[in-house]
C-alpha cells in the first residue's frame, strides 16, 4: 500500500499528564468509548508487532477489557527518568518480553478468566506506573488461574487502600514499597486463603472502626486462620458488646484474635 493511501489512525491517550503523578492515587475515570479503544489498538498495531500479530484477537475481547489492552499498549511506551522505570518491551524470558506476554494472554484470559483482568485494571487506576508496571510483571502468571477469580473478586475493593498504605512516602530509587504492595496482594489471593474470609474483611473493618480506642487489624492473620465462616460470623456480631466490656475494665480488645478464636474472654 502506498504510504500517501494509508489510514492514519488518532489514538486517545490516558496517561499523558503534564506532571508524573508517584505513588498510590487514583486515575481519572475511563471515559473513551468502545470505537476510540478499537482505533487505539490499531493504532499501536502499526507500531508494535506484539499487537499487530494478534489485533483481530484483541479487538474481539470483551468490549470491558479494551480499556486495559489500551492502557498496557500505552504503559509499554511510558519511559519515566527514574532508577526505577521498567522496560515492558525489553527481552526477558526466550526472547520474549513482558509486553509480548502480556499481549497474548489477554484475549484467553477475557474469556475465561475476566476477574483477572478487572483486578489488573483496578490496580492501574489507583497506582503509579512504575507500581502498574512492577504488578504486571510480578503478577503474570495470575492470568492463567481462573481457579483464585474469587479471590480476585472480593480483593479488589481493597486495591486502593492497599496501595495508599504500601506505596506512600518519598521515593526510595529502589522497588522496596512496590513489592509490598503486590506481596500484601498476594497475600489476599493466595489459593490457600478462603476467599469468604477476604469478603468479610469490609464487616471487620467496619466493627473495628465502630468500636472504642485504636484498633489494629492483622489482616494476614485473619485471613489465614481456619476458624469456620460461620463462627467467624457469629463472632463478629458480639464484638461490639464484648469491646465496650474490656473497654470499663481498661482492657484492650484484639479484634482478630477474638473473631478467630473468641478466647480474649478468658
Amino acid at each position: 500500500m502506498s504510504l500517501l493511501n494509508a489510514v492514519k489512525h488518532t489514538p486517545t491517550f490516558r496517561f499523558r499528564e503534564a506532571f508524573s503523578v508517584m505513588g498510590a492515587h487514583t486515575r481519572p475515570a475511563d471515559t473513551r468509548t468502545t470505537e476510540q479503544l478499537l482505533e487505539n489498538i490499531e493504532y499501536f498495531a502499526e507500531y508494535s508487532p506484539e499487537v499487530a500479530q494478534l489485533k483481530n484477537e484483541l479487538k474481539s475481547m470483551n468490549p470491558k477489557h479494551l480499556g486495559l489492552v489500551s492502557d498496557i499498549c500505552e504503559l509499554s511506551n511510558t519511559q519515566e527518568m527514574i532508577n526505577t522505570d521498567i522496560n515492558m518491551k525489553k527481552l526477558v524470558v526466550n526472547g520474549k518480553s513482558l509486553f509480548a506476554a502480556l499481549i497474548e494472554k489477554l484475549p484467553k484470559a477475557s474469556k475465561d478468566n475476566p476477574e483477572a483482568l478487572n483486578f489488573a485494571q483496578e490496580v492501574i487506576n489507583q497506582t503509579d506506573s512504575i507500581a502498574s508496571k512492577y504488578f504486571l510483571a510480578s503478577s503474570i502468571n495470575v492470568f492463567d488461574h481462573p481457579e483464585v477469580s474469587r479471590h480476585l473478586s472480593a480483593t479488589r475493593p481493597f486495591v486502593k487502600d492497599i496501595a495508599r498504605q504500601t506505596l506512600r512516602g518519598m521515593y526510595l530509587m529502589d522497588y522496596s514499597k512496590e513489592k509490598k504492595f503486590v506481596d500484601c496482594i498476594a497475600g489476599l489471593i493466595n489459593p490457600t486463603v478462603k476467599p469468604e474470609k477476604i469478603e468479610l474483611i469490609q464487616k471487620l473493618a467496619k466493627v473495628a472502626h465502630e468500636i472504642p480506642g485504636e484498633n489494629v487489624l492483622y489482616i494476614d492473620r485473619f485471613v489465614r486462620s481456619n476458624t469456620p465462616i460461620k463462627q467467624v460470623e457469629e463472632n463478629l456480631e458480639v464484638v461490639p458488646q464484648v469491646a465496650e466490656m474490656f473497654a470499663k475494665e481498661g482492657k484492650k480488645l484484639d479484634i482478630v484474635d477474638f473473631v478467630n478464636n473468641n478466647t480474649n474472654l478468658y
